[in-house]
C-alpha cells in the first residue's frame, strides 16, 4: 500500500512539473498575444465612448453609447456598409469562380511553371498593385484607354465615374486575389482519391456530371474555406482603395475599412472611428460564426 501511494505521488508531482513546465514554454506567446491584441482591442472599446481627438490638446470628453447612437443614425454608415457588402459579394464570387475554373485546367496540365505565374499576382503588395492599376487605368495616361483608343473606341472614365470606379477596384482584386483561390482549390482537387472519378468515367460519365456529382461534392469544404478567407480579407480592404481612389468619386468606393481611417486620421475623430471599428470586429465575427456553421454542416453532409 505504501508503495503504491509513494507511486502515485511521484506521478502526481511529475505531471504537475510537466503542466508547469508547459505553461512556462506558452507563457511568452501568451504575454505576446496580451500585448499586441487583447490590450488594443480593450483599448479601443474605451475609446469608443469617448470624443476622442488624435491632438491631446484638445479635450476628450466621455459619450457613453453616443458615438454608436450617431452612427446608427447616420445614413452614410448604412451606404459605406452597402457598398463594402457589395464589394465583398462580387470579389469573392468571381475569384472563387475564376480560381475554380483555373484549378481545373492547371490540375490537367503538365507545365509545372503555370501555377508559378498564375500565383504571381498574390505575391505583389497590395500597395504596389494599387499604384500600377491606378496609372494603368488613368484616363488621359493609362495604357488601357490606350489600347481601347487604338481600335476605334471611345476612352473610359475608370476613376472618374462612380460606377465605373467600384467596378474597377473590383477587377484589380479579382486580378490580384484570384490566384489564391485557384492555389487553394488545386491543393484540394490533388487531394481528393482518384477512385470515385475512375468509377465514374468506367460507368460513362461526362466530365460535366463527374463534376457536378463527384467533383463539386468534394470540394465543398475547400471552396467554403476559399469563401471565408477572401469574404474576411475583402471585409478589410484598404490598400487598393487607398492608392487607386481614396474613397472616391462620391464616396462610391468608401468602403467600411477605408471610412475608419478616413474619420480616424482625416477627420480627426478617433472616437467614432474606434465605434466603427467595433461594429466592424462584431460584423467579422458573425461572418465567421456562419462559415464555420456552414463547414459543420457540409462535412455532415458529405
Amino acid at each position: 500500500m505504501t508503495v503504491t501511494k509513494e507511486k502515485k505521488i511521484e506521478k502526481g508531482l511529475f505531471s504537475n512539473k510537466k503542466k508547469l513546465f508547459g505553461l512556462i514554454l506558452v507563457a511568452p506567446s501568451v504575454l505576446i498575444l496580451l500585448v499586441t491584441t487583447i490590450y488594443p482591442t480593450a483599448y479601443m472599446f474605451f475609446v469608443s465612448f469617448h470624443r476622442w481627438s488624435i491632438i491631446p490638446t484638445i479635450p476628450r470628453r466621455f459619450l457613453g453609447l453616443g458615438q454608436y447612437i450617431t452612427m446608427f443614425k447616420s445614413n452614410d454608415f448604412y451606404k459605406t456598409l452597402m457598398i463594402t457588402f457589395i464589394f465583398i459579394l462580387v470579389v469573392v464570387l468571381f475569384e472563387l469562380l475564376i480560381g475554380l475554373g483555373l484549378s481545373l485546367l492547371i490540375a490537367k496540365s503538365k507545365v509545372r511553371w503555370l501555377r508559378v505565374v498564375f500565383f504571381m499576382p498574390a505575391v505583389i503588395a497590395s500597395v504596389v498593385v494599387g499604384l500600377i492599376w491606378k496609372l494603368m487605368l488613368s484616363y488621359d495616361l493609362g495604357i488601357i484607354n490606350y489600347l481601347i483608343k487604338s481600335i476605334g473606341l471611345a476612352g473610359v472614365n475608370w476613376l472618374g465615374a462612380p460606377v465605373n470606379a467600384l467596378i474597377s477596384v473590383m477587377l484589380v482584386d479579382v486580378w490580384q486575389w484570384t490566384p489564391f483561390a485557384m492555389l487553394i482549390i488545386l491543393a484540394g482537387l490533388e487531394s481528393l482519391p482518384a477512385e470515385p472519378i475512375e468509377a465514374a468515367q468506367v460507368d460513362g460519365a461526362s466530365r460535366f456530371q463527374v463534376f457536378k456529382y463527384i467533383l463539386f461534392p468534394l470540394l465543398t469544404p475547400i471552396l467554403t474555406i476559399v469563401i471565408m478567407f477572401r469574404a474576411l480579407d475583402a471585409f478589410k480592404t484598404y490598400d487598393i482603395i487607398y492608392m487607386i481612389t481614396r474613397g472616391g468619386p462620391a464616396n462610391a468606393t468608401d468602403v467600411l475599412s477605408y471610412n475608419i481611417w478616413r474619420k480616424a486620421f482625416f477627420e480627426n475623430n478617433m472616437g467614432y472611428a474606434a465605434a466603427l471599428s467595433v461594429v466592424m470586429i462584431i460584423l467579422a465575427t458573425l461572418m465567421t460564426r456562419v462559415f464555420i456553421r456552414i463547414m459543420a454542416q457540409t462535412k455532415k453532409s458529405i
